[in-house]
Formats: C-alpha cells, sequence, structure tokens
C-alpha cells in the first residue's frame, strides 16, 4: 500500500481541519493533499484566520477555490479586514478551538514553526493549544509564500500529488489578486511540488512535518 494510499484510507470518510493565515496558503502549501482526500470521501475544512483587504473580492476567491478542490471554506472573521498579528493571542485560540470542537476533526494541517510570516505562526501556536481539547494528528505544510523564498523545511512525510497537482495549480490562479493582478507567476510552487516528487521517486508531492499522529 503506497503511502498516499495510506493516507488517503485513513482519512476517508473523516473530517480534516486546514488552517491558513489568509485567503490562498493552504492551496499553495497543502492544496495537492487537500483535494486528494477530498476526492476520497473526506470532509476537508478550509478554515481562513484573517484577511487584511480586499473583503469580497479575496472571499469569493476562497469560496471558487475550495469548491474546485473539493472542500468547504469558513472564516474565522468574515465580516472585515484585519491582521492576525491584530487578533488578542486568548481570541484567536477561542476561535480555533470552536473549529476543533465544531468539526470533531481527525487531522488538522497548519503553518509551523520554519515560516518566516510572524502570523503565519502565530496561527501555528493557536493549533498547538487546541490539541488540549481532543486528539487529532497535527501536520505543518511548507511555508507559503507568493514569491520564491529560500527556507529551512524538512519534511517527515511526503504524498503523492501526481493526480492532483494540476487542480492545485488551478486553485492558486483563482486568487486573481495576489497572482495576476500583481504580475505574479506562482510556478515556483510548481516546481516545489516536483523537487518532493522527486524526493520519493513520483512526479510531485507535497511535503509535511509531522506534530503528532497516530499510527494505528
Amino acid at each position: 500500500m503506497s503511502d498516499e494510499t495510506q493516507m488517503v484510507s485513513k482519512y476517508a470518510g473523516k473530517t480534516v481541519l486546514a488552517l491558513g493565515a489568509h485567503p490562498d496558503d493552504l492551496e499553495l502549501g497543502v492544496g495537492g493533499t487537500l483535494a486528494l482526500l477530498s476526492r476520497a470521501g473526506a470532509r476537508v475544512i478550509m478554515a481562513v484566520v484573517s484577511i487584511p483587504s480586499s473583503l469580497e473580492a479575496r472571499k469569493t476567491e476562497a469560496r471558487r477555490s475550495a469548491e474546485l478542490l473539493g472542500a468547504e471554506v469558513t472564516f474565522l472573521f468574515p465580516d472585515d479586514c484585519r491582521r492576525v498579528e491584530d487578533i488578542k493571542t486568548y481570541e484567536l485560540v477561542d476561535k480555533v478551538d470552536a473549529l476543533v470542537n465544531d468539526f470533531q476533526p481527525v487531522a488538522v494541517l497548519s503553518h509551523g514553526l520554519a515560516d518566516f510570516h510572524r502570523d503565519h505562526v502565530l496561527v501555528y501556536n493557536a493549533c498547538l493549544a487546541a490539541q488540549r481539547l481532543r486528539f487529532f494528528d497535527l501536520f505543518c505544510y511548507h511555508p507559503t509564500s507568493t514569491r520564491p523564498i529560500p527556507l529551512p523545511f524538512f519534511p517527515h512525510v511526503y504524498v503523492d500529488i501526481s493526480a492532483t497537482v494540476d487542480v492545485k495549480m488551478r486553485a492558486i490562479r483563482l486568487h486573481e489578486s495576489q497572482f495576476g493582478k500583481r504580475g505574479l507567476d506562482p510556478g515556483h510552487l510548481l516546481e516545489t511540488a516536483r523537487h518532493f516528487g522527486h524526493l520519493i521517486g513520483v512526479e510531485f508531492a507535497e511535503g509535511l512535518e509531522v506534530v503528532r499522529m497516530k499510527l494505528n
């Protein structure tokens, strides 16, 4: 049984919660994996913590992208623009706690400590705190950026996304305000997926850090 098949089998028919600081973070870091899980029958919840600008436009982009990936999207602060750094720590923890209590996920995917964005690390810390509520597998995805930046990221596991890399890239491009309108090309993300794929002998892959995981 391949690693991909093992992951799909473990979470099929169950809920996986993925958190991103902003719209597009989840597509950039783990879009292929989310699409793969959705296709296999998992309920995938994409939670967007904050929207710093262009509220309605970015919510629309996030909804379209989530639909393409076969996921549901929820916004922690849907009614106004704000930055993660402006959210009080207890308030952010309360919001993540509510997601865990409401959706009862068997797995959570989040930003990690390797990320150079301070707001991304704040989201990670809130996910760590939520572990006190109930057990769930916890993974961190590749640090996200609209531009290629060298970062120390050393995955513990890999997911073969060769079958979903195209939908990942299409979902990323739906975030037009972050790429097309700014003249940015997300092609470096395809190269990152190709690099991780080479490491495990497949065409494309996404890497994940394991914070904790139940094996059986």
